[in-house]
């Protein structure tokens, strides 16, 4: 009698265990990779008894027609600005309810503003970080001379001829948009003279171009693999931090400026989970933690106001504001993004 009382408890046991462990909620976070602090996830996990499982992509583009065939799989996305307007317009974003997001208050007011222009009212857009596109350099492989313009030119520079060692973006904004710039217009001009100047450059650059690619590099660059590449400044500081003989520069015509946010999917099975998880990153502590890991400009103002000198103070990150005027944030362009990218695609397949 004891062992089937024994036997009927063990049996309950398993029962109930299993029966908790379906209660485990999972939070989908389609991100970039390395764009969040595991540890700080690994806390959230604690706090809410939850999973976070974090699938990750490389371009907006290919994040944008993710969630167009799978979206009923994410619950939080983090587009940048344009690509929040494209899923804004086409319904897919759950409006804020800002009671759920005590830790709004810590946002820039100024750099909310500055989201408006791609989130009017900031509706739906949390930001996350801010940043700009330079090159980054493999010490060992390209010397001081190539390096001493500072130019986007450096693209197209004959120590790189017949070497397949250079490597952009797989991004039509920020590849089109680093020629442009380069010749003077700006990031968001789709004029018939524009693009034509641009693709006379891309034409050049492109005889260097060993690949489109916007993963890769991280490793590639320290391995000597790619000795250029086309990076996002959080993306190469990271790698800079674990290999010495990386360098990093924002060209001196000036660059594109882009602002990613996390925004709630209206198809998400976990909202308030979601709201959970937004107020979380938003505290001040775990936001510095997560721009201290990540490398990239906070827009978080408490969080900003905890962090080293040295990171606050570092350039590269945070640029000075005569630089920042050469800049230009990376906009919704609707149907006038249609001969970026076929100029883009011509380029790449070239």
């Amino acid at each position: 009698m004891k062992r089937v009382l024994i036997a009927i408890l063990l049996l309950a046991a398993l029962l109930l265990g299993g029966a908790c462990q379906k209660k485990v909620r999972t939070l989908y976070v389609f991100n970039w990779s390395d764009y969040m602090d595991p540890e700080l996830v690994q806390e959230f996990e604690r706090l809410h008894n939850c999973r976070v499982r974090i699938p990750t992509y490389d371009s907006n583009e290919n994040m944008f027609a993710k969630i167009e065939s799978t979206r009923q799989s994410f619950d939080i996305a983090v587009p940048s600005g344009d690509h929040v307007t494209l899923l804004a317009q086409k319904g897919y974003l759950e409006p804020l309810d800002k009671q759920k997001l005590g830790n709004w208050i810590n946002l820039d007011a100024k750099l909310l503003e500055k989201a408006a222009r791609f989130d009017p009212g900031n509706q739906y857009a949390v930001p996350y970080f801010w940043g700009l596109t330079g090159l980054l350099y493999n010490k060992k492989q390209v010397p001081a001379e190539v390096l001493a313009t500072q130019s986007w030119s450096i693209l197209g520079h004959s120590h790189f001829s017949g070497k397949q060692k250079v490597t952009m973006l797989e991004d039509a904004r920020e590849v089109v948009g680093a020629a442009l710039v380069h010749r003077g217009y700006g990031v968001n001009d789709t004029s018939p003279g524009a693009l034509a100047a641009a693709s006379e450059i891309l034409a050049i650059w492109d005889k260097n171009i060993t690949q489109y690619d916007s993963e890769s590099y991280k490793n590639e660059v320290a391995d000597g693999t790619t000795w250029l590449a086309q990076a996002y400044n959080g993306d190469a500081l990271q790698q800079m931090e674990l290999k010495e003989d990386l360098g990093f520069f924002l060209p001196v015509e000036g660059t594109s400026l882009w602002m990613d946010s996390m925004v709630i999917l209206k198809s998400s099975q976990n909202k308030e989970l979601a709201y959970e998880f937004l107020n979380f990153l938003l505290d001040a502590e775990n936001a510095r933690k997560n721009a201290d890991y990540v490398m990239y400009a906070t827009p978080n103002a408490e969080a900003y106001k905890m962090q080293d000198p040295a990171f606050t103070g570092n350039p590269l990150i945070y640029p000075p504001a005569d630089y920042l005027d050469k800049c230009q944030m990376i906009e919704f362009l609707g149907d006038r993004i249609k001969p970026l990218n076929d100029l883009f695609e011509q380029i790449r397949m070239n």
